[in-house]
């Protein structure tokens, strides 16, 4: 057994010894241990989870994404006019564009009709959970928090104009 700390040396003994006994010094006592995070309360919890989520699904947008339904669009009305025949058989084909334009972006929109921005969904889940949690309030939705104001300047046949603003929206 003394093989493995060093034969017939008496200080590396002593040295391995007060290691250990340093070792078993630094360690916290029982009492003083940390035991993980605090217990949640269980009804707390869930009910904070199901209104989250209903937070979530309410301010989350959804469908098809109006820049992918645009660029399938011209997609569509690139390849439908060049593949398309005009009145004379060659050429460019307004007609042939039209429809596929209307084709390609209609598919596009299609595609996209049960889509949920995951990322999205997730922050304002996780927003309404940390205020439901910390006992504040739930958020208000985009819908709430951005209701237009407006307000017009003159009246009658003088031409009034009109002034609007969105505030805290984002």
């Amino acid at each position: 057994m003394a093989a493995w700390y060093g034969r017939g040396k008496t200080g590396t003994r002593a040295v391995v010894l007060a290691g250990a006994f340093a070792c078993l010094l630094s360690m916290p006592p029982a009492g003083r241990a940390d035991s993980g995070p605090e217990p949640v309360d269980p009804t707390r919890s869930q009910a904070c989870i199901d209104m989250a989520s209903d937070f979530a699904d309410q301010d989350t947008p959804r469908g098809p994404d109006a820049d992918d339904v645009a660029a399938a669009g011209i997609d569509g009305a690139i390849v439908g006019g060049l593949a398309g025949r005009d009145r004379f058989g060659t050429g460019w084909s307004p007609g042939g564009a039209a429809r596929g334009a209307r084709t390609a972006g209609g598919i596009v929109a299609l595609q996209g009709l049960g889509r949920v921005d995951v990322e999205a969904w997730q922050a304002a889940f996780d927003k309404a959970y940390a205020a439901c949690m910390a006992g504040e309030p739930r958020p208000l939705t985009r819908r709430e928090r951005c209701r237009s104001t407006g307000i017009v300047v003159g009246g009658g046949q003088q031409g009034g104009v009109g002034v609007s603003s969105r505030r805290d929206c984002d």
